[in-house]
């Protein structure tokens, strides 16, 4: 619940943040292997490709990407493989999101306001091909399945959020050309009295088609 710039500054506090990553059964429900990422990993996203057992996560307070792969006796292990932004200055890696072609991971760094897309074609040796600021403060990105389209939202967590002029609360729509991203439209949650921006969750009813 601590202010976040004030947390950074407290030794005891930084030592409360998680360092693993856990394997469950979702069968059984048990977990079969714990994994030790330092430096608090966040959201994991898996691959798309049925082919492709590996996933990635980030660590934000040390700035990496973690590859966690199934190797060729098949058990799964996790490695560091890129680091985001200058971990020194700890941009604080939030949200991530694959293309639905395994090709593309998009990287949100809250501090900086920033995303970046890194190119995973290789995913042990990923490439940072691409940053744009998005706004003063940045946590969620989702993108869309033909990856024309991505959407940004701004809130960490209220105590953490920046404070001033620097809290921004927007949700924000962005085209993908596959060079630059393009803002198509943005609501500002503060002027619509609608709270903070944090999750996004988009629904898949198209899929199905409608209801009898």
């Amino acid at each position: 619940m601590m202010y976040f710039g004030k947390m950074l500054g407290d030794p005891e506090a930084m030592k409360r943040f998680g360092n693993t990553v856990v394997q469950w059964d979702l069968s059984s429900r048990q977990p079969k292997k714990v994994f030790d990422v330092p430096g608090a990993p966040l959201e994991i996203r898996c691959a798309w490709d049925e082919q492709h057992n590996y996933c990635f996560t980030s660590s934000a307070l040390t700035s990496k990407i973690w590859l966690i792969y199934q190797d060729d006796k098949n058990e799964w292990q996790a490695k560091d493989v890129a680091d985001i932004g200058e971990p020194a200055k700890i941009p604080l890696p939030v949200d991530i999101s694959i293309s639905s072609d395994d090709k593309s991971l998009w990287v949100n760094t809250f501090m900086d306001g920033k995303t970046r897309r890194f190119d995973i074609s290789d995913p042990f040796h990923p490439k940072q091909v691409f940053e744009q600021k998005i706004g003063a403060q940045l946590n969620m990105v989702s993108s869309s399945w033909d990856g024309k389209r991505l959407y940004f939202t701004s809130s960490l967590l209220a105590n953490w959020d920046k404070k001033g002029v620097d809290n921004e609360q927007f949700f924000k729509s962005y085209s993908w050309d596959g060079t630059k991203l393009t803002e198509q439209f943005s609501i500002d949650f503060t002027k619509e009295k609608l709270g903070r921006a944090h999750q996004m969750r988009f629904g898949a009813y198209s899929l199905y088609g409608k209801k009898s």
